[in-house]
């Protein structure tokens, strides 16, 4: 049977994370956006990446819970991503035991959809693809009516990801697609981590080295490296075909470390795939700044292309007082936060190795 395709929200991002408030919040907007489903996994949550093997607090718990529910009241799907670092490299019978007390855990607050992430890890070892396929199998075990998706320890065609973390081993991804079932995705940022296109060609050439259509894990308009920090993407969607749709099996965005500021961004993406041949960045954009008060519109349609393009370290001393200046006489959550990231309220997260 045909999988539809699905739009996501993958909160996924280094540096300073978003509030369980603003969380709750966006379930609802992304209904309205016709979004598929708001995937929660934040580089900082160490619960789910480095801490993994600990027992969820009770307020986590809690949070999960509320989220689920803000999701599936909004009629979107919700899920979780697990980075369950350093099982990648041993696999044996304590490392499974932990694992399987995990989802135990997370079996507890019924996600729709769990995404085991590689990214990022330390790789290169020979048994990387028969630890990271047992620990799919595993988890799929326990949670068989969960829909997966795995993100491997090399999830683009950029060199960069084996200068980082080791050479790829030999067959890594036949010994993938051997050993997972075509029921799980697999995550794929397209030819760089962070892709400014994708072309028909280049979501074929990921089909085949995956051996299934891509689950394509867009970096854009996130803004967590040590560059992209310094700037904030408020431009519409780009580069991105309508025909994805046919060529992949979904489309989820990595949004900025700034909520609200992301809100203007991310209803442009579904823009795409509804209207088709008729999107129009330009429409796009003004369609998502009309929901702000008539001064921030303008102060934002003025300077999004500064903030863009030149960023923190092309605007003078002079020009950012004059900036926060007309920001702050704003009283609204958007101009909020672009006076925190001009007053430098957004510190780079050394832990981004990737940008």
């Amino acid at each position: 049977m045909r999988k539809l395709f699905t739009t996501s929200v993958i909160e996924g991002f280094y540096g300073r994370q978003w509030s369980w408030e603003q969380r709750y919040a966006l379930p609802e907007l992304l209904a309205k956006w016709q979004y598929s489903s708001y995937i929660y996994a934040p580089k900082g949550d160490t619960s789910l990446r480095h801490k993994w093997s600990h027992a969820f607090s009770s307020e986590q718990f809690a949070n999960f819970e509320k989220l689920g529910r803000a999701c599936h009241a909004a009629d979107i799907a919700w899920g979780l991503g697990l980075s369950p670092v350093g099982l990648q490299a041993k696999y044996g019978v304590s490392e499974r035991k932990k694992l399987k007390n995990k989802i135990n855990e997370i079996q507890l607050v019924k996600p729709d959809i769990l995404w085991v992430l590689f990214d990022d890890l330390p790789a290169g070892n020979k048994r990387l693809a028969e630890n990271q396929v047992a620990v799919v199998n595993d988890i799929q075990q326990q949670l068989p009516d969960v829909q997966l998706a795995m993100c491997p320890s090399y999830y683009s065609f950029d060199p960069i990801l084996e200068e980082l973390f080791g050479a790829c081993p030999a067959n890594y991804f036949q010994d993938l697609n051997a050993g997972l079932g075509l029921d799980i995705d697999i995550l794929w940022t397209g030819n760089r981590v962070i892709s400014d296109t994708y072309s028909g060609d280049d979501c074929q050439r990921a089909a085949i080295l995956l051996g299934r259509k891509p689950l394509i894990w867009d970096n854009y308009p996130v803004n967590d490296g040590r560059k992209t920090s310094r700037f904030l993407h408020l431009a519409p969607f780009s580069g991105r075909s309508p025909d994805m749709a046919d060529w992949c099996r979904g489309h989820a965005i990595n949004p900025m470390n700034q909520f609200h500021l992301s809100t203007l961004v991310l209803p442009t993406l579904t823009d795409v795939y509804t209207s088709k041949s008729n999107y129009d960045p330009a429409h796009a954009f003004e369609r998502a700044i009309a929901v702000l008060p008539d001064e921030l519109a303008r102060l934002i349609a003025r300077d999004a292309r500064l903030f863009q393009q030149q960023g923190l370290d092309g605007i003078g001393p002079a020009e950012k007082i004059s900036l926060v200046d007309e920001y702050r006489n704003i009283t609204h959550p958007v101009a909020i936060e672009v006076c925190d990231w001009l007053t430098e309220g957004y510190q780079f997260d050394p832990a981004c190795l990737t940008d």
